[in-house]
């Protein structure tokens, strides 16, 4: 019989609350259509790989970038999704450096590890991973459009999403974000990220989080 820390039952809590919101609410549900004719999706962290998973349920011939920057993590993916040749596993994390940099590491909510601090992400170890640049890992891969582009990292989105090139913001067909508002400076920041998007994208649309009105979902679509 296999015995589980509190730490263990705390995560598989909050594992099964993503999965409900994931498979049963389809927090994703508005880009039903657009996962449906895609053939490149990039999912950036989503850490327990549902996301992934979820694409799949709807589409079965989509090719998968999947990033998961956590070692502990990326390994649960791989032995998860090891028979799904279509998704590419990718122990990296796409950012705006292509080298090993320390993460905070909450290993009772691993979903909420991030680069930085905050009420989020108050329990920590600092562990390192791996980084790479969009543009590397496209020209790497030989990507020319990615149909889906889905990021959810933990309020990182401020450092990546102003480092696109105008180049890699035109290839990107849709954009899935979680946006992470925790204070005055990251208002400012999102206005000016903001208007970069509506100016690459035709329509843009806000999903207001359940939990918190500081955290929100953006969908923005060619």
């Amino acid at each position: 019989m296999k015995l589980y820390s509190m730490r263990d039952t705390e995560q598989l809590k909050y594992e099964k609350a993503l999965e409900y919101e994931i498979f049963i609410k389809e927090e994703y549900g508005f880009s039903k259509e657009e996962i449906k004719k895609a053939t490149c999706i990039f999912d950036i962290w989503w850490h327990i790989w549902l996301f992934s998973k979820w694409c799949r349920k709807y589409n079965k011939d989509a090719i998968i970038h999947y990033f998961e920057p956590i070692k502990e993590l990326y390994n649960r993916a791989v032995n998860t999704l090891k028979n799904d040749d279509k998704i590419i596993l990718n122990n990296l994390w796409i950012s705006t450096t292509e080298w090993s940099w320390k993460i905070k590491y909450n290993n009772e909510k691993t979903m909420q590890s991030s680069k930085y601090t905050s009420f989020l992400n108050p329990k920590w170890k600092e562990i390192n991973v791996n980084y790479i640049k969009l543009s590397t890992y496209l020209k790497e891969n030989n990507i020319n459009t990615i149909d889906i582009l889905k990021i959810d990292i933990e309020w990182m989105e401020f450092d990546i999403l102003p480092s696109f090139s105008h180049h890699e913001r035109c290839i990107i067909q849709n954009l899935i974000l979680e946006v992470h508002i925790l204070d005055k400076t990251m208002e400012i920041q999102w206005d000016n990220i903001y208007n970069k998007i509506i100016n690459n994208f035709s329509t843009t649309k806000v999903y207001k989080s359940w939990y918190r009105e500081e955290i929100f979902l953006l969908r923005a679509k060619k």
